[in-house]
């Protein structure tokens, strides 16, 4: 006896338990019919335990020990094991609500092994046995806004974090960043602004993403390349209030998104914040008092009021010394940018003209030096100086969820053209973050690593070259601690 696969007339394919004798073919049981690797498994197993109880024919796998090895073949290895916990997680966060097996697969490729649209085809056959063709990868990446998967996909990572990550959700972290293509082409969308990947001669886009305390994304808004990020945080707000469904919420974000305008604005929707403040824009006299009052205290905290609200600056006397240092090297590169001015192709801290003789700045230098050391912070709300200051430190986690996006799933450069896969392409980037921290937060380890582990773990499809019996054996670790991970992840996915 042996498997066989056969499709079927619904173009899914079928393992079946046959035989073959005096050139008859004879199917003894149709085993069931599957779509992915995952379910292609699972059925093999239970072919295995078939034959195993009808004959006690020896497996393919026990076989071996009893055969030359020059009549055993291994005809291909693919991380299946990786295939099937990157899906399990994709539906227990519930982005399988939306049953689309071409879209799950891009999303789950993107995090293994992310490549452009057109490496990903060949990507995904290799990889994982899954191929689809470059029009029915891109027929789908052209429906998915119609159909509304980034909201579907948002309320599904919304009810998880409150279900399964017990977390009430009444306080949020927002930041942006930007993201660039390798194009000069203007469109709505793709434009020229502040690159925060330093690419100040290419179009791009900027997003904002809204995540937990934990980092797991809740929501992301896509805006036009030249977008103030200051410009983004009310829409933004307003939008995942709503969709958390909460009396009161506390946003927490960086100084560069916080403006008397902003302030209002907060204020009169009702939510509480906690941002950087801009200290260096202070009025003169409340700077001197701030300084005055901390006196190079290493730890010292103080509290006042600017623009209606509170107003808490801390000293540091390690922020003071890094302080320093940042100011020295910016006063020397801008002395010497003055020694010879022709060569002045860039704004410096220190430097201001007038005309066109440029001179050191020492208004704005005696400034820097009264600040250093200093961080403000202000807030509407009343939780205690050090909870608010601690609360905004949390502001790393929405830097590492950055990170993970243009890193680990290379999500830029983009070389979509269109508006419509342009923001397909992010979906996935952003489905792609969700799965990845779900994994960080259980694992307690970067996404990098859990993937270089998964790596390891290979299903071999293992061939009798005389008899043309296959089977598929998962590479065997012997190392006791990775196996432990690899026990970890594989629960993960039960």
């Amino acid at each position: 006896m042996r498997i066989r696969r056969v499709k079927t007339a619904s173009g899914k394919h079928a393992l079946q338990v046959v035989s073959k004798r005096l050139g008859k073919l004879t199917v003894h049981k149709h085993i069931g019919s599957y779509q992915t690797e995952f379910e292609k498994e699972i059925l093999q197993k239970k072919a295995n335990e078939y034959i195993q109880q009808s004959i006690g024919q020896l497996s393919l796998i026990d076989q071996i020990h009893y055969v030359s090895l020059s009549d055993i073949a291994i005809t291909r290895s693919m991380p299946l094991f990786a295939y099937s916990l990157l899906s399990a997680v994709y539906d227990k966060l519930g982005f399988g609500n939306y049953p689309d097996l071409v879209i799950k697969d891009l999303i789950i490729a993107r995090l293994y092994q992310p490549a452009s649209k057109l490496r990903l085809q060949g990507a995904l056959y290799e990889s994982f046995g899954r191929f689809y063709g470059q029009r029915t990868i891109y027929r789908h990446l052209r429906q998915v806004l119609n159909k509304g998967v980034k909201e579907q996909f948002q309320k599904s990572l919304i009810d998880f974090a409150k279900l399964r990550l017990s977390d009430p959700l009444r306080l949020v972290f927002y930041d942006v960043t930007t993201l660039y293509f390798e194009s000069q082409i203007k469109t709505a969308l793709k434009d020229f602004g502040f690159s925060k990947d330093h690419r100040p001669s290419d179009t791009q886009v900027v997003i904002g993403l809204v995540v937990n305390k934990n980092g797991f994304p809740l929501y992301f808004d896509i805006f036009a390349g030249s977008t103030f990020e200051g410009h983004t945080i009310i829409p933004v707000v307003k939008e995942i209030k709503k969709l958390l469904k909460v009396k009161k919420l506390i946003v927490i974000a960086d100084a560069a998104m916080i403006s008397k305008e902003n302030i209002k604005k907060l204020e009169e929707a009702k939510i509480n914040f906690i941002v950087g403040a801009r200290l260096a824009n202070l009025p003169e006299g409340l700077i001197d008092s701030i300084s005055q009052k901390l006196n190079t205290a290493d730890g010292k905290i103080i509290t006042g009021v600017y623009c209606g609200q509170r107003l808490i600056c801390e000293y540091s006397s390690k922020r003071a010394a890094k302080d320093k240092s940042d100011r020295l090297k910016q006063l020397e590169r801008a002395k010497m940018a003055i020694l010879t001015p022709s060569k002045i192709t860039k704004r410096f801290r220190f430097i201001k003209t007038e005309g066109r003789k440029p001179f050191l700045n020492n208004e704005l230098l005696a400034k820097a030096e009264k600040l250093e050391g200093i961080k403000g912070y202000l807030t509407n709300t009343d939780l205690s100086e050090t909870v608010i200051i601690d609360r905004y430190h949390d502001l790393w986690r929405i830097e590492n969820s950055f990170r993970i996006t243009k890193s680990d799933l290379e999500a830029r450069p983009i070389f979509h053209r269109l508006e419509e896969t342009i923001k397909t392409h992010l979906i996935i980037v952003f489905a792609g973050l969700a799965i990845a921290k779900y994994l960080e937060i259980n694992m307690q380890m970067s996404i990098e690593k859990i993937l270089h582990i998964l790596s390891k773990v290979l299903t071999h499809t293992i061939v009798n070259i005389k008899t043309g019996e296959s089977a598929e054996k998962e590479t065997t670790i012997e190392d006791s601690g990775l196996k432990q991970v690899i026990e970890r992840l594989r629960a993960l996915g039960n």
